[in-house]
């Protein structure tokens, strides 16, 4: 217990404190919290809400059934949705709440604000719930039966798994800097409009990529391969944002 404790606490550590060093950074060299915030708002209404409202409409109805009987149906599908919806409010936040913000270190607060929120609110606050209901039996409280079978689950898994939580978090933080790049170069004609497609592109790639790799391979496999092709997808974007850095100068 102690072990998974530990590696519950070091997650949460990494997924709060990881976005928020990183903005402090960024900030110390002009970027904006005010872009940060935007990112974490765009998360939270596009992928949240507006993802998870078509979902309860598409999932329920009787298509929704065959997308969700085929495995490659259903990943394609939420990989796709994924891509459109939070590419679209990124696309819709540079264009319009951050519109005049041409630096293209913009680019990069808003993307740790996005992929921060994400971070902290589906792993950060998980790991916190976790180690709340670990200590809680540590202490001898008993839980009904119901909610006894997810301690069991949190006692019976590996420390390792938590861990690779937070890999898996740092992997998603790197394609959102980068489509964030993508997406701002887009509206900001450093590039092409393409790249905002692009971006929509590898946002579904990874997640299409992890998804497939989960059932096949171990996670550590999984994790790794996910964390290759976003490095891949960010020495794109590395490109792209010299090339804004270059135009700006």
């Amino acid at each position: 217990m102690i072990l998974s404790m530990l590696a519950m606490l070091f997650t949460l550590i990494l997924t709060v404190a990881l976005p928020i060093g990183i903005m402090a950074a960024l900030h110390k060299r002009g970027g904006k919290w005010r872009a940060f915030f935007i990112g974490a708002a765009i998360f939270i209404l596009f992928a949240m809400i507006l993802e998870s409202l078509l979902h309860s409409l598409i999932l329920m109805s009787s298509f929704g059934k065959t997308i969700q009987s085929n495995i490659w149906l259903y990943t394609f599908y939420g990989s796709l949705t994924a891509g459109l919806f939070e590419e679209t409010g990124r696309f819709l936040a540079f264009r319009y709440l951050l519109k005049g913000q041409t630096q293209p270190i913009t680019a990069l607060s808003y993307g740790i604000g996005h992929g921060g929120a994400e971070s902290i609110l589906l792993i950060g606050f998980t790991m916190l719930a976790n180690l709340v209901v670990l200590l809680l039996a540590m202490s001898g409280m008993s839980f009904p039966a119901d909610f006894q079978a997810v301690v069991d689950t949190l006692l019976a898994s590996s420390p390792v798994l938590y861990l690779w939580s937070g890999v898996e978090r740092v992997t998603a933080m790197i394609v959102h800097l980068s489509n964030s790049v993508f997406v701002f170069a887009a509206v900001n004609r450093y590039g092409k409009p393409w790249l905002f497609y692009a971006a929509i592109g590898t946002h579904a790639a990874v997640n299409i990529i992890t998804v497939i790799a989960s059932n096949y391979l171990p996670i550590a496999l999984t994790e790794i391969l996910a964390l290759l092709a976003a490095l891949l997808i960010a020495s794109r974007a590395l490109t792209v944002y010299r090339s804004m850095q270059a135009q700006t100068a």
